[in-house]
This record gives C-alpha cells, structure tokens and sequence, in this order.
C-alpha cells in the first residue's frame, strides 16, 4: 500500500465528520500500480442519506472519495466491485472486513450471463463498427473511437468475465491472453490502421457471421 502524507491528511478530514465510521483506500494505490497521477480512490461509509462524490484537487493530487450509506456496506452489488481488494484504514467493528468478503464472494459467483441473442448482437455491432469507420470521415473517426473504447468491455462481457476497468483488465489480458492483449496494444495506437482494429475485432468477437435468406 502508498502512503503519503496526503492520505493521513484525507483520512484525519473524513475522521473529523461525525457520521463518517468505515473508510477504505482501493484502486492502484491500495494494489500498488499506482503511478504518477494516480487518483486516492477513496471509500466512506456512514450515516448518509446517498451516494455523492468528491473530486477535489489537493496539493497537485487528485481525490476520487465515494460517500455511502452504512446500507451499501451490508449489501454491496455489481457496481461496488472496484473495492475489492481495498486497504482498511478505518472501520466499525468488524464491518468492513465482512464487506470486503461479500464482494468476493459476489466476484467469484460472476456475472449475470447476457442472453445469447444479445451476445450475438455485441459480436455483430463491432464489425458492423469495422466496416462504417473505413469511410474515413468525422462520423467514421467517432465510431473507430467508441468501438476501440467499447471492445475491451466486450472481450470479457462476451466470455462471462467480469470487466473490471481499463488497467486491470488490460493486466489480466497480459498474464491469461498474450495474443488479444497485443492486438489491443497495436490497435490503440494513435496512428493504427484499419487492419490493426479489424484484427482485434477478430480477436475479441470472432468471425463475421453469415446466413442465407430463403
């Protein structure tokens, strides 16, 4: 774990408010991949009547701070899967600990699985993706930016993988699919043409599916 001497000070804020009784450090500088720039993704817990957020700006660093209802800490779900793995710098009991292993317990169940006509779906809409941005117009160049953006998602969405964000999932690539992770690092090039991109389509959706209409 990074600590600095902005997180004591981010800790001793949130410990001054009274409501505030759990608090978790995660992302890459609980996991220690944190480099320059990294955010202090933060996690509170409390008498609070709804999620909000703070992103401030401290002394050059960035804060990421998630305020959460005590509710979320005895029922997490999908969307608080980014704190797995978290760093307790302070909790209630044991409250946090039991937490953290629901949110394992929920990740080692897996996702929801998407029925088979939506897969199918996925697959089709990134070669239809492919072709559209050959044209090479404004329009052509959004599309090769939002299929590039969504095919990392896909990959895992489409193997019943949870997908975890853009560093983790590319970390997890890199040590299971060496081969995808390498069409993903040439087709994100900035100067990448279409045969790199179509080559990661390849990889993540497969073929182009084809029928006969009778």
């Amino acid at each position: 774990m990074e600590f600095t001497d902005l997180l004591p000070r981010i800790v001793a804020e949130l410990e001054r408010d009274g409501r505030l009784h759990t608090v978790l450090l995660y992302g890459s500088r609980a996991d220690g991949s944190a480099n320059q720039g990294s955010d202090y993704d933060i996690a509170a817990f409390g008498t609070v009547p709804q999620m909000t957020r703070d992103t401030r700006r401290i002394d050059g660093e960035y804060l990421d701070l998630f305020l959460y209802p005590d509710s979320v800490l005895h029922e997490p779900f999908d969307a608080h899967l980014s704190l797995r793995g978290a760093k307790i710098l302070r909790q209630r009991g044991e409250e946090a600990s039991h937490f953290l292993d629901r949110l394992e317990a929920l990740h080692a169940a897996g996702p929801e699985a998407l029925p088979e006509d939506e897969l199918q779906a996925r697959r089709d809409w990134a070669h239809k993706m492919a072709a559209r941005i050959q044209r090479g117009d404004v329009e052509g160049d959004y599309r090769r930016a939002w299929l590039l953006m969504a095919l990392l998602e896909d990959y895992f969405v489409l193997r019943g993988l949870w997908y975890e964000g853009p560093k983790k999932a590319l970390r997890w690539l890199a040590r299971h699919d060496g081969e995808s992770r390498q069409a993903f690092e040439l087709a994100l090039k900035p100067n990448a043409g279409n045969e790199a991109i179509e080559k990661l389509v390849l990889s993540v959706a497969g073929p182009l599916r084809g029928s006969a209409m009778e």
